[in-house]
């Protein structure tokens, strides 16, 4: 799941007000993920318990049990990139989904396909530090899905370019190939769906 804001709210998804939606029994447990920048911690997310904005952050690395139904763990791979990643234990999904990407709009907040550590999808391309760029941008008063890739990226029937840009949210599903598709690496495409909750929180106005 991709999930576009900086303060987002993940509780149960039968309430229909959490901006990353769980499946699964957390008893009256609900948290907050708020982006926040430190002299000494740069730009990072903050795991809370709603109310408790002075509370010290729970899990950055460390698994936080929400409920009888498992835990979630936030980590962020890259240190030069304010994207992070919550991983779901147990029996929690959202909407299916294990793992919720936490992007905030703008360059900043670059998502890194790639095979090195740093990276917060796995792709493997034709040498080690290849890599897909993944942003979210707000023009002209909406967001926009760009992807840019040297080696490549394709939508079917479409032409090889090296940067792809759609709405965000899709309106419908859109399969990108990435890399070169004559090259003797498995092929791998990317498929962006809408989702059926609404995941965007443009922050303050």
């Amino acid at each position: 799941m991709l999930v576009v804001g900086t303060s987002l709210s993940l509780g149960h998804a039968t309430g229909g007000q959490a901006d990353v939606p769980l499946w699964g029994d957390l008893g009256a447990r609900e948290l907050e993920l708020v982006l926040v920048e430190s002299f000494h911690g740069g730009v990072h997310w903050r795991m809370c318990v709603p109310g408790e904005s002075s509370g010290p952050d729970l899990g950055q690395g460390e698994e936080v049990s929400i409920g009888p139904a498992g835990g979630v763990r936030l980590t962020q791979p890259c240190t030069s990139s304010a994207a992070g990643v919550l991983q779901l234990s147990g029996a929690l999904d959202a909407e299916g989904a294990r793992r919720v990407l936490l992007i905030p709009p703008g360059e900043g907040g670059s998502v890194r396909m790639g095979s090195t550590p740093d990276c917060h999808l796995f792709w493997r391309g034709k040498a080690p530090e290849s890599h897909v760029e993944l942003t979210v941008r707000e023009e002209d008063g909406a967001l926009t899905l760009h992807l840019k890739c040297a080696e490549g990226l394709r939508t079917p029937g479409g032409k090889i370019e090296t940067h792809w840009a759609g709405p965000f949210p899709p309106s419908e599903r859109v399969e990108v190939h990435l890399g070169d598709p004559d090259s003797t690496s498995p092929p791998c495409a990317l498929c962006l769906s809408p989702g059926s909750h609404p995941t965007i929180d443009r922050g303050p106005s």
